[in-house]
């Protein structure tokens, strides 16, 4: 059969013209995220490169659909030190995750030099940890994760982190992070009285005699609260993955004229997603009073001079209970319930802190009273005549963290 040109048999048009649909329906998608991305980009300062990556992992495979199921179940967690850790399942393969209510996304892999995925290609760009100035390196993957109320099939984050320190226990970088939208698809419960996490069907009301509502606000996938120290209302993140102290506020003039009591510190106040905070001066109150709905309740307060925002930690987070009451339109409500948490020892002070991140001893924080011997940086050689090797740093590492009195020691630095 011989066609005259740019004439279409009448057999083949619904089927090219479906064709045709499809094709222009998929470059509309693509401009679409381009758009998103785009404007993403402007929120979050993410590099070209990681653009056209999430662009590429979205639109690379139909067989990648973004796919999230509520699993009405419940979830158990674990106080493990410093972080709030619960069983999970990342392709495939059973996991722990850390629940960081910080992370404005709703899942994180945390990777370093040592167990990236070969191949995977990672890009410069600024975080949004605590201190807001870690450098990191992040990308996108196609990712599939559930816990025992969620389940979610598309794309995830992944960040390389620097390597931990082999001699700490707890580090945010050994662990996969859950954020806070990762329960954003219903009326989710925090129960920190039983350590579990529920979904409230919506035929339950909430007894807002009980559970209090609160004042909060929603700000690109970030949770902010009102809580009251010392009687001051301060503006913080509602950040679960900050066991370092209950709150951390940012209040130069703290700094400048410490109270008699103030633990004066310099150095880095903690870990951060990209690694240790930059040095500087900072206080440390092992209790401070603090109220957010009931009775005052207290806990250990770490004031620095350079944040960029107030931060709500899981210490203070964890004495209450509670409700995250999402909308179809992605904005919450939050309920809170105090409850009596377990008696926890009393913060103690410390003279010196240690880090062993690359492979040396040093000093990471120290306290400034007039009577310190070693300075920040100064790195420790040998402990009472023997020299730090690779086989027993961990064993003086442990020695001199748990002995807060050094005088009994003879310590060499160089």
């Amino acid at each position: 059969m011989v066609f005259q040109k740019n004439v279409v048999p009448l057999q083949h048009t619904n089927k090219l013209i479906h064709l045709k649909m499809k094709k222009k329906n998929k470059v509309l998608l693509v401009i679409l995220a381009v758009i998103v991305a785009l404007t993403a980009a402007a929120f979050y300062f993410l590099p070209i490169g990681l653009i056209v990556h999430t662009l590429w992992v979205f639109t690379k495979e139909d067989g990648h659909p973004i796919e999230v199921r509520l699993n009405d179940d419940t979830i158990h967690f674990a106080l493990n030190g410093q972080h709030m850790v619960l069983e999970a399942e990342v392709d495939g393969q059973s996991d722990s995750l850390i629940y960081d209510s910080g992370v404005n996304t709703a899942f994180v892999m945390m990777y370093t030099p040592s167990t990236q995925p070969e191949g995977m290609k990672f890009y410069h760009n600024r975080t949004t940890g605590a201190d807001k100035k870690s450098r990191i390196k992040m990308t996108t993957f196609p990712v599939k994760w559930g816990t025992r109320r969620v389940s979610n099939i598309g794309v995830g984050f992944a960040m390389l982190n620097p390597e931990p320190s082999p001699c700490e226990k707890y580090t945010i970088s050994k662990y996969h992070l859950l954020g806070f939208q990762g329960f954003q698809l219903s009326r989710n419960m925090i129960d920190f009285t039983a350590s579990k996490m529920y979904t409230i069907p919506d035929s339950v009301l909430i007894d807002t005699a009980v559970f209090v509502p609160i004042k909060c606000r929603l700000n690109r996938g970030v949770l902010f609260v009102y809580p009251k120290v010392n009687g001051v209302e301060y503006e913080c993140i509602f950040d679960t993955g900050n066991g370092n102290c209950g709150f951390l506020l940012k209040d130069e003039q703290r700094i400048e004229n410490p109270k008699e009591n103030d633990w004066v510190y310099e150095g880095s106040y903690g870990n951060t997603i990209g690694g240790l905070t930059e040095r500087q001066r900072f206080v440390r109150v092992p209790k401070e009073t603090f109220n957010l709905v009931g009775p005052d309740k207290e806990v250990d307060v770490s004031y620095v001079k350079d944040l960029p925002f107030h931060n709500m930690g899981l210490k203070a987070i964890s004495q209450y209970d509670w409700i995250f009451d999402w909308d179809r339109g992605g904005d919450v409500k939050v309920y809170a319930r105090p409850h009596e948490a377990e008696e926890k020892a009393p913060v103690d002070m410390f003279r010196y802190k240690l880090n062993t991140a690359d492979g040396t001893l040093k000093i990471l924080t120290r306290l400034i009273d007039g009577n310190e011997k070693f300075k920040v940086g100064d790195q420790i050689i040998s402990v009472n005549g023997e020299e730090i090797t690779e086989e027993n740093i961990c064993h003086y590492y442990d020695l001199l963290t748990e002995n807060k009195d050094w005088s009994g020691f003879e310590i060499r630095v160089k």
